[in-house]
């Protein structure tokens, strides 16, 4: 006869109880985790909010009474009475950031002063100087947003930072500062820039008066790819027409990219040969930068270039490129309507290609 196995024998009600203790211990330390991580973000949560809305009195004093007023002087005394623990520093300056961006003038000036009464300059230059780089990163925005031009040498020393985010907030704080002058970080850059990079460059360029490119055929010149792209797109932009031999020159490249984007810049400064240059480089090009030379033919091309579009529209292998082909030829010649109807007619384009674009052209 099998005995039962009885529960006791397999565990001890000792180990029970030392399990239950266990188990007690667990769920009071996390009780008192979780008040503790409530208490304090409730307390930072009051912490800012008094801060907020101190600053949004002091504010709002400078901007209507003198910024030197016994109101104000109180108002700062007591703002940086809070502004000991460095994530309330770190609120504050987020807080007079966000508000500059709104104000424009003497208004924008006021808050730059705010920010320099309330110590807070010497909190973005010690983030400035950390050896964390996201710190870094965060110092050089700070001393840019809040316009310290003392400090622009010391950032600018970084626009070539081996750190990707570092580089790119040093050059658009130097670009911020110097303007077109400041691209002069191109001329010893060594490391790569993102189309991102690109783009957030060419904007804070926008928000500068136009200037001098006196550098850019070396740009263009450059060994690093990435800064021969950026200058192509600077001639684009700002229609360097002085350049146009050193563009072209850009469309032996090997990079496609690099080609492409010359094509797009030459059809924005437009000279003599360059659509001699489209259909010289058209066959040996690939299949999206005869796209973008087709394109740009249509823009800037005339009667000369019809022999060009007309072999494209019959012989080349890719329909789309044989559309952009014939849109082409009903873009820039003049006897549009003739020209499609022998193409109709003779069948050696499609007649559904002309039908196309004459619906385009609102035949």
């Amino acid at each position: 006869m099998i005995q039962k196995v009885r529960f006791f024998h397999l565990i001890s009600p000792m180990h029970l109880y030392n399990a239950s203790l266990l188990f007690g211990m667990v769920i009071v330390l996390l009780v008192i985790t979780i008040y503790c991580y409530l208490w304090v973000k409730k307390r930072r949560f009051f912490s800012k909010a008094r801060i907020s809305d101190k600053l949004d009195d002091c504010i709002g004093a400078i901007l209507i009474e003198d910024a030197t007023a016994p109101e104000v002087e109180l108002l700062i005394a007591e703002i940086k009475a809070l502004l000991i623990n460095p994530l309330n520093k770190q609120f504050a300056i987020d807080l007079l950031i966000n508000t500059k961006k709104n104000l424009l003038g003497q208004a924008a000036q006021n808050i730059v002063n705010l920010y320099e009464r309330l110590d807070l300059k010497a909190e973005s230059i010690r983030k400035f100087n950390s050896l964390i780089w996201h710190q870094r990163a965060g110092g050089i925005y700070e001393l840019y947003m809040m316009n310290q031009r003392d400090m622009q040498s010391p950032i600018a020393q970084h626009t070539n930072s081996p750190n990707e985010t570092v580089r790119v907030e040093a050059q658009v704080a130097t670009l911020g500062f110097s303007g077109f002058n400041g691209l002069a970080f191109l001329n010893d850059l060594t490391y790569s820039m993102t189309e991102w990079q690109q783009i957030k460059l060419l904007e804070q360029l926008h928000l500068t008066s136009v200037g001098e490119l006196r550098d850019l055929p070396q740009w263009i010149q450059s060994s690093n790819q990435d800064v021969v792209l950026f200058a192509l797109k600077l001639a684009d932009s700002y229609q360097q027409l002085g350049v146009h031999k050193e563009v072209a020159s850009c469309m032996a490249k090997e990079s496609e990219k690099i080609r492409y984007q010359a094509i797009q810049t030459l059809g924005r400064i437009a000279g003599e040969g360059t659509r001699e240059l489209f259909r010289m480089r058209y066959d040996a090009e690939t299949r999206n930068n005869k796209m973008a030379m087709l394109k740009q033919i249509a823009v800037i091309g005339d009667v000369e270039d019809l022999p060009f579009l007309e072999r494209v529209a019959t012989q080349e292998k890719y329909e789309d490129l044989k559309i952009q082909a014939v849109r082409a030829i009903a873009t820039c010649c003049p006897e549009r309507e003739e020209i499609l109807w022998d193409l109709k007619s003779s069948g050696t384009v499609a007649e559904s290609i002309v039908q196309q674009i004459e619906f385009e052209f609102g035949k």
